[in-house]
């Protein structure tokens, strides 16, 4: 038994003299590895902040489109359609938006010339803006990017429009 007690001991101490080789050989292999790791995570980071501010621009223009176009349909000319689009919209795109304030266009399209008679029509409204994606260039976007929103409404067959009623 005395034999093996020994043995036992030389093992154990030749096991903790390889523990603490193996340790100094591995010494700053966790800095290394985190110099190399970081670069593709701050990368992937920028990448779901781009996605993110996407996703709630093109929400917000979506949005504007369709408050913008009912606002178009109820009106009853033209040029009343036009105002409350643009209303509605820069209403919706306010300080809340990325959007840039000047760049907001509205274009109202299939507003009737004459008065329906026969079947209700549509208006259609396209609301865009440009939004700074400067942040992001290192991804391949450029400084501005702009974004489009499109919405139709139906127009109410039993409203007068440009006429005296």
């Amino acid at each position: 038994m005395r034999r093996g007690k020994p043995m036992r001991r030389r093992s154990l101490a030749r096991r903790r003299r390889l523990a603490r080789r193996r340790s100094r050989a591995q010494r700053g292999s966790v800095s290394v590895e985190l110099a190399v790791l970081a670069p593709g995570l701050a990368l992937v980071l920028l990448l779901v902040a781009a996605g993110a501010r996407v996703v709630e621009v093109q929400g917000h223009i979506d949005g504007a489109a369709r408050d913008a176009a009912r606002a178009a349909s109820i009106a009853r000319s033209y040029g009343q359609a036009v105002a409350a689009a643009q209303q509605a919209a820069q209403a919706d795109l306010g300080a809340t938006s990325l959007c840039t304030p000047r760049t907001i266009a509205v274009l109202v399209t299939g507003y009737p010339a004459v008065p329906l008679i026969t079947a209700p029509g549509a208006v259609t409204v396209t609301v865009s803006c440009q939004v700074n994606m400067s942040p992001f260039r290192a991804l391949g976007f450029g400084v501005v990017k702009r974004f489009t929103g499109q919405a139709v409404a139906p127009l109410d067959p039993f409203m007068c429009r440009d006429v005296a009623c």
